[in-house]
């Protein structure tokens, strides 16, 4: 069973005095429900939502619209915006925070991104969604650069072309590989070469076998060049690949 302290300061919030009894009690139990983790984003539907809190589905649609700018409702999914930043630094913590971020779908994680920049105040984004498409190429120090929930993402990735990375989580080898394979070529990217070429190349003559970050990091150059290779004789892949 799960538990979750709730700060004593959340009656006084700005946001939530201006809310009325019934969105003050639906922000609780978005906070509180046992779907919650501790990322902050986790999958609810709305039917699942009305019934434990014992409201109208139509009630609970007009109620997630009083919240958006605290919590965004996105397709079946919760957002709780800042929810990590009052969460232990500890690091059995944010290892938990990651193995959650990496179980969201990227077309949430986008959404989830886009809604963070229609806000006025951008900077305040949780740290686990990120840029999804700029590397950082400004300080060698990877760890430092990289967020941890997007190294799992990496590793998640790749368990549907090699379920043994399930077991890569803690592995600092394979870490370190899909570390730099970020920063080199930013998560898009990367995701992209994961989930859509390496299915077909790894089955293909004359193109390296994929299966783990480390030997993507390593054959990242052979790769590229052997699509661009083939694409020189075919057009078959061109819509495919990520290069």
């Amino acid at each position: 069973m799960k538990a979750r302290l709730i700060n004593t300061r959340f009656w006084s919030d700005n946001f939530i005095q201006e809310l009325n009894p019934l969105d003050r009690y639906l922000f609780l139990y978005l906070l509180t429900n046992e779907h919650a983790n501790i990322s902050g984003v986790y999958e609810l539907p709305l039917k699942t939502m009305a019934f434990e809190s014992g409201m109208e589905i139509d009630m609970v649609k007009k109620m997630l619209k009083r919240l958006v700018g605290k919590i965004f409702y996105i397709d079946g999914w919760v957002c709780i915006k800042n929810f990590q930043k009052h969460q232990s630094q500890s690091e059995d913590v944010k290892t938990g925070i990651s193995r959650e971020m990496a179980n969201i779908p990227i077309s949430i994680r986008e959404k989830i991104e886009k809604e963070y920049k229609k806000e006025t105040v951008v900077g305040v984004c949780i740290d686990p969604v990120g840029d999804l498409t700029k590397p950082n190429l400004t300080k060698p120090n990877l760890t430092a650069e990289v967020n941890s929930a997007d190294i799992s993402l990496i590793i998640k990735s790749f368990e549907l072309i090699n379920p043994a990375c399930k077991k890569f989580y803690n592995n600092i080898t394979q870490r370190r590989a899909a570390e730099s394979v970020l920063i080199s070529y930013g998560l898009k990217r990367v995701l992209v070469v994961i989930e859509k070429t390496l299915p077909k190349t790894n089955t293909m003559e004359f193109f390296p076998t994929i299966t783990t970050p480390s030997q993507l990091n390593d054959k990242w150059a052979t790769l590229e060049s052997a699509v661009k290779r083939y694409q020189s004789k075919s057009q078959k892949l061109k819509s495919n690949v990520a290069f």
